[in-house]
């Protein structure tokens, strides 16, 4: 037995409206998702630039290291 035209219209009506009410869930979601990318791109860029600094700052004490090392042998050597 075929539906009548006015339940099939019904029916399609309430597909449609479950369809854009998804679509806008998922629009939803995708803006939140996008948001955080970006805050945690944000975050890699400013992590990137403080371990640059930090491994500037390793390598100025290592060499200070290494010259007071050495100046020390050499006040041992003296003396």
């Amino acid at each position: 037995m075929s539906k009548t035209l006015s339940s099939q219209i019904a029916d399609l009506q309430r597909e449609l409206s479950n369809l854009e009410r998804e679509y806008r869930n998922t629009d939803e979601e995708w803006r939140a998702v996008d948001v955080e990318y970006v805050r945690l791109k944000r975050l890699r860029e400013e992590l990137d630039v403080h371990k640059r600094e930090l491994s500037h700052e390793i390598e100025w004490r290592t060499r200070e290291l290494t010259a007071l090392q050495e100046g020390m042998k050499h006040e041992r050597i003296i003396a």
